[in-house]
């Protein structure tokens, strides 16, 4: 270690650097502060002992100095003084010495006081060390959240790229929605779908839990509910007997057994879910639904107060061999269907109240005379405003269908 002795007096500086060398220490002396301040901004001093009073400066007035250099290492500093009273310790601490020694030095004690003070170095590079590692790591962790970021906003727009076209018609339903997921990644998906050329499907699934897992589940169920994959075939229509090339429409109780029977929960998989799953008939003017655990339907007849549709099973993936049934509706021009997720009926104002299945069951009958995509509008707006704000602790969506 580099100490540098800053002493006027020629025969006591020798002594310090005569001591100090036997104990293997690199000595640079000098007699007057000017030189001490050079001495340090060449980098290699680690260590300080000043004399008090000195001619051309004193000892404070060099701790002052130095500790207003603002250097990226420290420097200990031991006063070595004549004097007795407690204002001169105050005096010598608030100008930034660490330690003391007194005349005539005693150089055990000398020795004592650099070894205290070797230690306090040593802490003070090792926390050094380890700010320039957290910094390291923090820059790598940084880079790292980027990335997840940037995938995740990815996945999130694919995650919407699944999600029917908002304010569109297919055989002269017409449907809009509006979804908030809770974080990037929602465990809610819906869609809507032809089927055949008077058939349409439509479903509404919340996984549980939130984030990636329910987020990848919910990718999944897409997948087998989508009629363009041929595993989306198998669940929404079977071959009729003896007619290999016909098939026929699944009935909604069969489409979700069929997701009951594969998606069990285990202690590898307790992503269960809720879902509505319907087929309009549009030759019948029928819907058949059925619900799996998912808060009940809301439905706007002509000139008749809104219904809640309450029939409904287990949710999926909870017990095997559940028995599905569904509940069919018929229906005319200008009817309503409203599906939902619990995000929103148990979405809590700031004082804590839940939004409600009545009150989102007024909200939707004061939607009635107006077009879908209005109606999607101000119901996105009654929900924001109960909630005050835009920070939904669970996953939003909700699905509207006219007939």
């Amino acid at each position: 270690m580099h100490i540098l002795v800053v002493e006027d007096d020629p025969i006591t500086r020798l002594m310090i650097q005569g001591s100090l060398k036997k104990c293997g220490y690199d000595i640079i002396a000098t007699n007057n502060i000017n030189t001490a301040i050079s001495l340090v901004l060449e980098g290699n001093i680690q260590f300080v002992i000043t004399d008090w009073l000195m001619p051309g400066g004193n000892g404070t007035e060099l701790c002052e100095q130095i500790r207003a250099l603002a250097l990226p290492f420290y420097i200990y500093i031991i006063l070595i003084t004549a004097l007795e009273d407690a204002q001169s310790v105050v005096q010598g601490m608030d100008a930034g010495a660490d330690d003391f020694i007194r005349k005539p030095i005693q150089f055990d004690e000398l020795h004592a006081r650099i070894r205290a003070g070797e230690r306090i170095l040593l802490l003070e590079q090792e926390l050094q060390e380890n700010n320039l590692r957290l910094t390291e790591t923090s820059k790598k962790l940084l880079a790292a959240n980027d990335i997840i970021n940037r995938d995740l906003k990815m996945a999130a727009a694919m995650q919407r790229s699944l999600l029917p076209d908002a304010a569109t018609q297919n055989q002269g339903i017409a449907i809009d929605w509006l979804f908030h997921p809770s974080t990037h990644l929602s465990g809610d998906i819906f869609n809507f779908f032809p089927l055949d050329d008077h058939h349409c499907g439509f479903y509404i699934i919340d996984v549980a839990g939130h984030g990636i897992a329910s987020a990848m589940h919910s990718f999944t169920l897409s997948r087998l509910l989508s009629p363009d994959t041929h595993q989306g075939s198998n669940y929404l229509k079977h071959s009729l007997p003896n007619a290999p090339y016909r098939q026929v429409v699944q009935t909604a109780p069969a489409v979700v057994s069929a997701l009951n029977h594969q998606f069990q929960t285990d202690i590898n998989n307790i992503l269960y879910f809720t879902m509505t799953y319907g087929v309009i008939d549009t030759k019948a003017k029928t819907i058949e639904l059925c619900q799996a655990g998912h808060p009940p339907a809301l439905y706007l007849h002509q000139q008749q107060p809104t219904e809640l549709i309450v029939n409904g099973g287990l949710a999926v993936g909870i017990i095997a061999d559940v028995h599905y049934e569904s509940i069919v509706l018929n229906y005319c021009s200008g009817d309503r269907l409203v599906l939902y997720s619990d995000g929103i009926t148990e979405c809590e104002s700031p004082a804590g109240e839940m939004f409600g299945s009545e009150r989102l069951r007024i909200a939707v009958e004061k939607t009635r005379g107006l077009p879908v995509a209005e109606a999607i509008r101000l119901l996105d707006s009654d929900i924001h405003l109960w909630r005050g704000g835009a920070d939904f602790e669970d996953d939003i969506s909700l699905l509207v269908l006219e007939m």
